[in-house]
Protein backbone atom coordinates (compact mmCIF):
# COMPACT_ATOMS: atom_id res chain seq x y z
CA UNK A 1 0.00 0.00 0.00
CA UNK A 2 1.70 3.53 -1.06
CA UNK A 3 1.93 6.53 1.00
CA UNK A 4 -1.62 7.87 -0.81
CA UNK A 5 -3.49 5.19 0.12
CA UNK A 6 -2.27 5.35 4.01
CA UNK A 7 -3.03 8.93 4.10
CA UNK A 8 -6.86 8.38 2.72
CA UNK A 9 -7.34 5.76 5.21
CA UNK A 10 -5.84 7.00 8.09
CA UNK A 11 -8.22 10.34 7.24
CA UNK A 12 -11.21 7.73 7.08
CA UNK A 13 -10.56 6.07 10.37
CA UNK A 14 -9.90 9.39 11.82
CA UNK A 15 -13.58 11.23 10.78
CA UNK A 16 -15.21 7.99 11.64
CA UNK A 17 -13.81 8.84 15.13
CA UNK A 18 -14.68 12.18 15.25
CA UNK A 19 -18.11 10.88 14.04
CA UNK A 20 -18.56 8.24 16.85
CA UNK A 21 -17.21 11.46 19.05
CA UNK A 22 -19.86 13.82 18.09
CA UNK A 23 -22.60 11.33 18.79
CA UNK A 24 -21.14 10.70 22.42
CA UNK A 25 -21.19 14.28 22.65
CA UNK A 26 -24.56 14.36 21.83
CA UNK A 27 -25.32 11.64 23.96
CA UNK A 28 -23.84 12.84 26.96
CA UNK A 29 -25.14 16.22 26.67
CA UNK A 30 -29.23 14.71 26.46
CA UNK A 31 -28.49 12.06 29.44
CA UNK A 32 -27.36 15.38 31.12
CA UNK A 33 -30.66 17.45 29.62
CA UNK A 34 -32.15 14.47 30.70
CA UNK A 35 -31.11 14.89 34.28
CA UNK A 36 -31.91 17.88 34.90
CA UNK A 37 -35.59 17.00 34.21
CA UNK A 38 -35.49 14.73 36.22
CA UNK A 39 -34.48 11.32 34.56
CA UNK A 40 -31.86 9.24 36.38
CA UNK A 41 -29.50 8.68 33.95
CA UNK A 42 -25.63 10.25 34.85
CA UNK A 43 -22.69 10.85 33.13
CA UNK A 44 -20.10 8.19 33.92
CA UNK A 45 -16.12 8.37 33.62
CA UNK A 46 -16.59 5.90 30.64
CA UNK A 47 -18.42 8.63 28.59
CA UNK A 48 -15.08 11.24 28.81
CA UNK A 49 -12.36 8.37 28.59
CA UNK A 50 -14.08 7.14 25.32
CA UNK A 51 -14.28 10.85 23.51
CA UNK A 52 -10.24 11.10 24.89
CA UNK A 53 -9.18 7.56 23.67
CA UNK A 54 -10.76 8.83 20.18
CA UNK A 55 -8.82 12.08 20.12
CA UNK A 56 -5.65 10.58 20.80
CA UNK A 57 -5.72 7.45 18.32
CA UNK A 58 -6.96 9.61 15.20
CA UNK A 59 -4.07 12.00 16.46
CA UNK A 60 -1.39 9.10 16.44
CA UNK A 61 -2.65 7.71 13.38
CA UNK A 62 -1.90 11.18 11.53
CA UNK A 63 1.47 11.20 13.48
CA UNK A 64 2.61 7.72 11.50
CA UNK A 65 1.20 8.79 8.31
CA UNK A 66 3.04 11.81 8.30
CA UNK A 67 6.18 9.88 10.01
CA UNK A 68 6.11 7.00 7.13
CA UNK A 69 5.25 9.77 4.34
CA UNK A 70 9.12 11.40 5.59
CA UNK A 71 10.62 8.24 5.76
CA UNK A 72 9.30 6.96 2.23
CA UNK A 73 10.61 10.65 0.79
CA UNK A 74 14.41 10.47 2.70
CA UNK A 75 14.64 6.71 1.31
CA UNK A 76 13.33 7.90 -2.48
CA UNK A 77 16.06 11.24 -1.74
CA UNK A 78 19.01 8.92 -0.95
CA UNK A 79 18.39 6.56 -4.12
CA UNK A 80 18.52 9.55 -6.26
CA UNK A 81 21.21 10.73 -4.57
CA UNK A 82 23.05 7.38 -5.24
CA UNK A 83 22.05 7.08 -8.77
CA UNK A 84 23.21 10.74 -9.38
CA UNK A 85 26.87 9.73 -7.82
CA UNK A 86 27.19 6.78 -10.43
CA UNK A 87 26.05 8.92 -13.50
CA UNK A 88 28.27 11.71 -12.79
CA UNK A 89 31.22 9.61 -11.91
CA UNK A 90 33.39 7.32 -14.94
CA UNK A 91 33.12 3.92 -14.10
CA UNK A 92 35.96 2.76 -16.48
CA UNK A 93 39.24 4.37 -16.71
CA UNK A 94 42.21 4.43 -18.76
CA UNK A 95 45.01 1.96 -17.98
CA UNK A 96 48.62 3.13 -18.77
CA UNK A 97 49.55 5.45 -22.16
CA UNK A 98 48.05 4.78 -25.46
CA UNK A 99 49.62 3.65 -28.30
CA UNK A 100 49.77 4.55 -31.69
CA UNK A 101 50.69 2.80 -35.36
CA UNK A 102 51.46 5.34 -38.26
CA UNK A 103 52.42 4.85 -41.76
CA UNK A 104 54.74 7.10 -43.81
CA UNK A 105 57.30 7.38 -41.68
CA UNK A 106 59.83 7.24 -43.21
CA UNK A 107 58.06 10.94 -45.53
CA UNK A 108 60.39 14.17 -44.35
CA UNK A 109 56.83 15.68 -44.44
CA UNK A 110 54.70 15.37 -41.83
CA UNK A 111 51.30 15.81 -44.06
CA UNK A 112 52.22 12.17 -45.42
CA UNK A 113 52.26 10.33 -41.78
CA UNK A 114 48.92 9.26 -40.60
CA UNK A 115 47.85 7.22 -37.37
CA UNK A 116 46.46 4.42 -39.15
CA UNK A 117 45.59 1.89 -35.42
CA UNK A 118 45.30 2.62 -31.65
CA UNK A 119 45.80 0.61 -28.70
CA UNK A 120 45.09 1.11 -25.24
CA UNK A 121 43.68 -0.35 -21.93
CA UNK A 122 40.74 0.50 -19.65
CA UNK A 123 39.99 -0.98 -16.21
CA UNK A 124 37.29 -0.66 -13.78
CA UNK A 125 37.54 2.13 -11.54
CA UNK A 126 37.41 1.45 -7.44
CA UNK A 127 33.64 1.61 -6.45
CA UNK A 128 31.93 0.72 -9.28
CA UNK A 129 29.75 -1.99 -10.55
CA UNK A 130 30.77 -4.38 -13.29
CA UNK A 131 30.52 -2.45 -16.43
CA UNK A 132 29.05 -4.83 -19.65
CA UNK A 133 31.49 -4.02 -22.43
CA UNK A 134 29.52 -5.90 -25.49
CA UNK A 135 28.52 -3.66 -27.81
CA UNK A 136 24.93 -4.07 -27.61
CA UNK A 137 25.44 -1.92 -23.96
CA UNK A 138 29.14 -0.20 -24.87
CA UNK A 139 29.87 2.85 -27.31
CA UNK A 140 33.14 4.06 -28.73
CA UNK A 141 33.40 7.32 -30.93
CA UNK A 142 36.47 8.57 -32.54
CA UNK A 143 36.66 12.57 -33.46
CA UNK A 144 39.89 14.59 -34.95
CA UNK A 145 39.29 17.62 -36.63
CA UNK A 146 37.86 17.09 -39.91
CA UNK A 147 35.14 14.10 -38.50
CA UNK A 148 33.30 11.87 -36.10
CA UNK A 149 32.53 8.17 -36.43
CA UNK A 150 30.78 5.60 -34.07
CA UNK A 151 33.96 2.78 -34.24
CA UNK A 152 32.13 0.06 -31.81
CA UNK A 153 28.26 -0.53 -31.03
CA UNK A 154 25.68 -3.15 -32.37
CA UNK A 155 26.20 -1.76 -35.65
CA UNK A 156 29.73 -2.49 -36.49
CA UNK A 157 30.59 -5.97 -35.89
CA UNK A 158 33.34 -6.54 -33.05
CA UNK A 159 36.64 -7.15 -34.46
CA UNK A 160 35.90 -5.08 -38.10
CA UNK A 161 36.98 -1.60 -36.95
CA UNK A 162 37.23 -1.81 -33.15
CA UNK A 163 38.13 -4.70 -30.66
CA UNK A 164 37.93 -5.48 -27.41
CA UNK A 165 39.72 -7.77 -25.24
CA UNK A 166 40.55 -9.12 -21.95
CA UNK A 167 43.87 -9.56 -21.18
CA UNK A 168 43.35 -10.53 -17.59
CA UNK A 169 40.16 -11.68 -15.78
CA UNK A 170 37.55 -14.60 -17.28
CA UNK A 171 37.36 -13.80 -20.58
CA UNK A 172 33.19 -12.57 -21.20
CA UNK A 173 32.49 -9.10 -21.81
CA UNK A 174 31.54 -7.88 -18.09
CA UNK A 175 34.66 -5.92 -16.88
CA UNK A 176 34.94 -6.64 -13.54
CA UNK A 177 37.63 -5.76 -10.43
CA UNK A 178 40.74 -6.55 -11.43
CA UNK A 179 40.38 -7.03 -14.94
CA UNK A 180 41.50 -4.96 -18.14
CA UNK A 181 40.50 -5.24 -21.34
CA UNK A 182 42.43 -4.04 -24.14
CA UNK A 183 41.07 -1.91 -26.98
CA UNK A 184 42.11 -1.62 -30.66
CA UNK A 185 40.96 0.87 -33.18
CA UNK A 186 41.79 0.27 -37.09
CA UNK A 187 41.39 3.56 -38.50
CA UNK A 188 41.74 1.59 -41.63
CA UNK A 189 38.37 -0.31 -41.61
CA UNK A 190 36.46 2.47 -40.18
CA UNK A 191 33.84 3.40 -43.63
CA UNK A 192 33.90 6.78 -44.89
CA UNK A 193 30.14 7.11 -45.45
CA UNK A 194 29.98 6.16 -41.29
CA UNK A 195 32.10 9.53 -40.85
CA UNK A 196 30.26 12.93 -40.27
CA UNK A 197 30.71 14.73 -42.25
CA UNK A 198 31.54 12.34 -45.27
CA UNK A 199 35.21 12.80 -46.52
CA UNK A 200 35.98 13.51 -50.02
CA UNK A 201 38.78 10.95 -49.08
CA UNK A 202 39.67 8.63 -46.84
CA UNK A 203 42.65 9.96 -45.41
CA UNK A 204 41.38 12.45 -43.66
CA UNK A 205 40.27 10.06 -41.47
CA UNK A 206 43.40 9.20 -39.93
CA UNK A 207 44.49 12.01 -37.28
CA UNK A 208 47.94 13.46 -38.48
CA UNK A 209 50.80 15.02 -36.84
CA UNK A 210 50.07 18.04 -34.24
CA UNK A 211 46.35 17.39 -34.36
CA UNK A 212 44.40 16.34 -30.94
CA UNK A 213 42.62 13.02 -31.46
CA UNK A 214 39.32 12.39 -29.36
CA UNK A 215 38.24 8.35 -27.98
CA UNK A 216 35.09 8.14 -25.46
CA UNK A 217 33.69 5.24 -24.39
CA UNK A 218 29.99 5.57 -23.12
CA UNK A 219 29.14 2.84 -20.77
CA UNK A 220 25.16 2.27 -20.49
CA UNK A 221 26.07 3.36 -16.88
CA UNK A 222 28.25 5.99 -15.51
CA UNK A 223 29.82 8.90 -17.01
CA UNK A 224 32.16 9.17 -20.72
CA UNK A 225 35.55 8.32 -20.51
CA UNK A 226 36.97 10.52 -22.86
CA UNK A 227 40.34 10.00 -24.31
CA UNK A 228 42.26 13.29 -25.63
CA UNK A 229 45.79 12.77 -27.04
CA UNK A 230 47.46 15.34 -29.16
CA UNK A 231 49.47 13.82 -31.85
CA UNK A 232 53.54 15.07 -31.83
CA UNK A 233 55.98 14.61 -34.40
CA UNK A 234 56.52 11.14 -35.61
CA UNK A 235 59.73 9.76 -36.69
CA UNK A 236 58.46 5.84 -35.54
CA UNK A 237 56.06 3.13 -36.98
CA UNK A 238 54.98 3.29 -33.60
CA UNK A 239 54.73 5.87 -30.79
CA UNK A 240 53.13 6.07 -26.99
CA UNK A 241 50.79 9.44 -27.08
CA UNK A 242 51.26 11.26 -23.70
Amino acid sequence: MGAGAHILLCIDSGLNFLKYCAWRVKTVTQTYIGKINGERRGITGIETAIILVAFVITASAFSFVILNVGLLTSDKAQTTVITGLKETSSALISDTGVTGYFSNTTEADQDEVYLEELLFYVKLAQGHEPVDCSDDTLIITYTNQRGHSVVYSNVYTNGTVCTLKTVTGDGDSLLEVGEKMQVNINFKNIQSSSVKPVPLDHKSVYGKPYETIRIEMRPIVGAVLSIVKEIPAVNAPVMTLK
